[in-house]
This record gives structure tokens, C-alpha cells and sequence, in this order.
């Protein structure tokens, strides 16, 4: 089933999707040249904003250059996958010196933190600064540390991009606090001189997710590492690859960047050493075999991640079924086509893509009355007033305008996006069967 799979997904791909993904594999070897010259000028547009879409031209720039084939560019293409390449190394850099400042922060407070994905991938699997660009940094800290590791952070200079939280923190408003937090699992801070934005992990996974991650053991296994010159904890390898599989697979159903695929194939490529029989184990363990199966075999059909062959079939990936790897391939390449607000709310868009009116009732009513600690923080009011009743009115009015156009192009409107709305619900039915 592996070949014939693999053959059903690369021929619904676009030229220009074919094109990358064939030359992001990390051995492309000699022929890459011939296939740079055999790539007609319009196609070679059409890869470069799908690469810049999806955060992988500085990997295109390494896997051209290492081929030899740089010079068979375009002019404005090969130009413009350097200025990436210069710039993500340029960012990283800054970003990495402000993760130096706040990891010495939290150890001078003994708060314990684990740095997370781009942190961890850039500089210890990628190796190279400039080929993983990261959008925030993320940070994993004790749930019993996370109030003080939040006011560290405030102490630093950062304030929460929702005000009412920091509202929130003082100390009269600690239950509320707590309450609330509670039924999060990360908090973002962004500096407010600088824009660098932080997010505070205490768990790995909304608590309305169908699966939990192991903080115990992920905590246990951590290992001691050097992330930008500053002393901090990293995951092992083998819970690093599952959470990015884990990621990519239930926290965004797929509707995420090919940049995870990539982070898959390096993190198997940096760790050769990989203990897979783990992997499956707590793959099995914790409800989230489907997806990493899933994540993984995408992975090694479509950018060349080695994963051993007895490993994937040992973990469901030789028998996952060809059309829903199909769809969670076309879900990648789709995500940019998505609305922002929706891809940051996935359970949205499995609500659009739905077609029973009661589960829809079920996911809109718990986005809609969330609980009394969390409202009076969002809007700044005393928990107990006897007016807090009135602002789930106020609420449902802020989510209808933030939300409803979109919802509506999802179910009604827009045919192309009502269907990517289905395919993320028949997605996320089909990882969750564990």
C-alpha cells in the first residue's frame, strides 16, 4: 500500500507543491540541477510562494545550494530565498538573546522550563540558526510554577495580549485567576517595546483535546541543554518528535504549515538513535497513535524523513487508509487559504464542517459559556456582580463579529472553503478513533 498511497497524493499536487516537496528532501543529490533546469520559469514562482507560505525557503536555499543548483534560479527566486535564509537568521539571533535574558531570569527564581519546538529545533536539530524560522518562542514551565513564571515574565517587560489577564493577576483577583487558568493550557506575553512574543506552557494540549499529553514523564526524561548561550531543559528525542507529530496532527488537524513535516525529517535525521519502540508505546498509551502514524508516514513520503520501516509499521503507518493521507496532505498545502481567526480557533472549523446541528450546538455553546471566573477576567469585572450574567450577551455579540463571516464562508458562501471545513471534521473523526 506504501508506493501506491504515496503515488495517489503526489499526483493531486499542483506543479509548483511537487516541485518544492521534491527538492526539500534533504537527498537530492546530483540530478537536482537537471530537475532546477527542467522547471519552467512559471512554475518556479509559483514554488516560491508556496515555500514562503509554509516557512520553508531557507530549506529550499540549503537543498538547491547543496545540489549545486542555485545558479539555474531565476534571478528574482534565487535572490529572494536568500534575503529569507539572511533575515530567519537575523531574527532567530534577537530571538534567541531574549530567550537568554528570560531563561536567567526563571533560574535565578528556581522555576524550572523546558524551551519548546522553534527554540529547540533551530539551534540543536537544525544546527543552523538561519533554516527554522520561528514565530514566538515557547516555553514549558511547572503547572504549580506558572503564576510565578508569568510575573517573572511581566518583570521582564511583557504584558498579556489579552489585558484582562493581567488584570487578573493581582492579588485580589487570585481565584479568578486560577480558575480561569485552569481551563487553559498556555498563556501568550508579548514585550511591549519590542513585540517578541512568549508563550507560557504548563500542559502541552487544550484540556478539550482528546488526549494528554505525559507531563510526568516528560518532565522525567528532560534532558540539560545550551539553547543561545543559556542554560535550560529540552525534551528527549523521542518526546520531541512525538509532540511535533502530536502538534501538527491534534492540536491543528493538519491545518498547520509543511514546515512540521520538515521538523519531523530532521529530528529523525539529528537522531539516528531514536528509541521508536518509546515512541510507539506512548503513542499507544496516550491516544494519540492515529496521528503521529499519520504525521509520520507524510513525513517520509513526502520529504524524505527516514523513519525505519519496521518502526512506521509497528505504529499503524503502513495501514492508514490512502485517501485520508490524501486529504491531510491537501490540508497542509491549503492552510494559508484558511482565515487567520480560524486557524487559530480549529475547533471552529470542525464546527462549520459538521453536519449534525447537535454537535454543532455543543461546540458553539461551550465556546460561548465559558466559565464565570474566565468572563469576569476577559471583560474586567468583579466574579460575583450580579451583572455577570449580562455579559455572555457581550460575548456572543464579540464572537459573531470576530467569527461569523468567516463561519458563514465555511458553511454557506464559499464552496472551496465549506469543503475544507468538511475535510478538517472528517480529519479530526479519523485521528481521534483511537
Amino acid at each position: 500500500m506504501d508506493k501506491p498511497s504515496a503515488s495517489i497524493l503526489h499526483e493531486r499536487l499542483n506543479p509548483g507543491a511537487r516541485a518544492l516537496l521534491g527538492f526539500i528532501q534533504p537527498a537530492g543529490g546530483p540530478e537536482t540541477a537537471a530537475r532546477v533546469r527542467d522547471l519552467p520559469p512559471q512554475a518556479w514562482d509559483e514554488t516560491l510562494a508556496i515555500a514562503l507560505q509554509h516557512g520553508v525557503a531557507p530549506l529550499l536555499h540549503r537543498a538547491l545550494q547543496s545540489g549545486g543548483a542555485l545558479a539555474g534560479l531565476p534571478d528574482h527566486v534565487r535572490t529572494r530565498l536568500e534575503e529569507e535564509r539572511r533575515a530567519t537568521a537575523f531574527v532567530n539571533l534577537r530571538k534567541l538573546g531574549e530567550f537568554r535574558r528570560i531563561a536567567r531570569a526563571l533560574r535565578e527564581r528556581d522555576i524550572p522550563v523546558i524551551a519548546l519546538k522553534g527554540l529547540h529545533l533551530a539551534e540543536l536539530v537544525y544546527r543552523d540558526i538561519s533554516l527554522r524560522p520561528m514565530s514566538d518562542m515557547d516555553l514549558l514551565v511547572p503547572r504549580s510554577q506558572r503564576r510565578r513564571a508569568l510575573a517573572t515574565l511581566q518583570m521582564q517587560g511583557y504584558g498579556f495580549q489579552e489585558e484582562a489577564l493581567e488584570y487578573g493577576l493581582k492579588e485580589e483577583r487570585s481565584d479568578a485567576t486560577e480558575a480561569m487558568l485552569d481551563g487553559k493550557y498556555h498563556v501568550g506575553l508579548a514585550h511591549r517595546r519590542i513585540g517578541t512574543v512568549v508563550e507560557i506552557h504548563w500542559t502541552l494540549a487544550d484540556p478539550l483535546y482528546p488526549y494528554t499529553p505525559p507531563l510526568e514523564d516528560i518532565w522525567c526524561s528532560a534532558v540539560p541543554a545550551n539553547v543561545g548561550d543559556a542554560d535550560t531543559l529540552v525534551m528527549s528525542p523521542e518526546f520531541l518528535l512525538l509532540h511535533v507529530c502530536a502538534h501538527l496532527a491534534y492540536n491543528h488537524i493538519f491545518a498547520f504549515s509543511l514546515r512540521a513535516l520538515c521538523d519531523i525529517a530532521e529530528i529523525v535525521r539529528a537522531h539516528p538513535a531514536l528509541d521508536w519502540a518509546a515512541v510507539d508505546d506512548q503513542g499507544r498509551r496516550h491516544g494519540w497513535r492515529v496521528g503521529v502514524a499519520a504525521a509520520l508516514r507524510l513525513a517520509r513520503d513526502h520529504v524524505g524523513a527516514q523513519v525505519p520501516a519496521d518502526a512506521l509499521a509497528a505504529i499503524g503507518g503502513d495501514a492508514l487508509d490512502p485517501e485520508l493521507l490524501a486529504a491531510a496532505l491537501a490540508h497542509l498545502l491549503a492552510f494559508a487559504e484558511i482565515p487567520d481567526e480560524m486557524r487559530a480557533a480549529p475547533n471552529l472549523m470542525v464546527l462549520a464542517g459538521r453536519r449534525g446541528l447537535g454537535a454543532k450546538i455543543a461546540i458553539a455553546w461551550n465556546r460561548l459559556f465559558v466559565a464565570r471566573a474566565e468572563l469576569a477576567l476577559i471583560y474586567g469585572i468583579p466574579q460575583h456582580s450580579a451583572r455577570i450574567t449580562l455579559y455572555y450577551a457581550v460575548r456572543l455579540r464579540d464572537l459573531v463579529r470576530t467569527y461569523a463571516a468567516s463561519a458563514w464562508a465555511f458553511s454557506v458562501s464559499d464552496r472551496q472553503l465549506a469543503a475544507t471545513a468538511a475535510r478538517h471534521a472528517r480529519l479530526a473523526r479519523w485521528i481521534n478513533e483511537d
